[in-house]
């Protein structure tokens, strides 16, 4: 049985999530019943009720299904898969795929690792990821001050750009 609690990405998911659905009542059904059937253990469940919403843009499913491919729970593990719906979801402005994408960059799931890009996401998130904005404190600690202006700038272009250019060209 999957115990949500022991991974405190998927923790941080879920509790922030489940906030943003009260707001949504046309999926908000599907959303919360895929919560309960990863909290209770079944994350194909979750995937089954989630990839409809997610292939039809709804930015929840879409960063939610992306953390099961990312740990490959209910679905096979894939890297590319879960940074493609990461990247659907940031581009509407959803702030737990900032710091899925973060993750990404920080870890090398799937993509160059790379601290500067993953400062970028957790930036993004920090306002609204207690655990984005650990991790920006973190890696801002250990950058010298020019790549941190030049991460500032990236972070002001995506912003400005309603989250259109934000580098995904990475991503691919």
């Amino acid at each position: 049985m999957l115990n949500l609690f022991k991974n405190p990405l998927l923790t941080t998911l879920a509790l922030f999530c489940l906030l943003d659905v009260i707001s949504s009542n046309a999926t908000a059904d599907d959303l919360n019943k895929g919560f309960v059937e990863l909290t209770e253990g079944r994350p194909a469940g979750a995937v089954k009720l989630w990839l409809p919403l997610a292939e039809g843009g709804d930015r929840i499913a879409q960063a939610s299904l992306a953390l099961l491919y990312q740990t490959g729970q209910g679905v096979p593990q894939d890297y590319k898969k879960a940074n493609e719906l990461l990247s659907a979801s940031a581009m509407q402005g959803y702030p737990f795929a900032f710091t899925g994408l973060g993750n990404s960059f920080h870890d090398g799931l799937g993509v160059k690792k790379d601290m500067k890009i993953a400062m970028v996401w957790f930036l993004l998130a920090m306002d609204y990821d207690p655990s984005a904005k650990a991790m920006a404190n973190m890696i801002g600690a250990e950058l010298p001050k020019s790549a941190l202006r030049d991460v500032q700038r990236k972070v002001n272009e995506c912003q400005s750009s309603s989250y259109q250019d934000c580098g995904y060209d990475l991503i691919k």
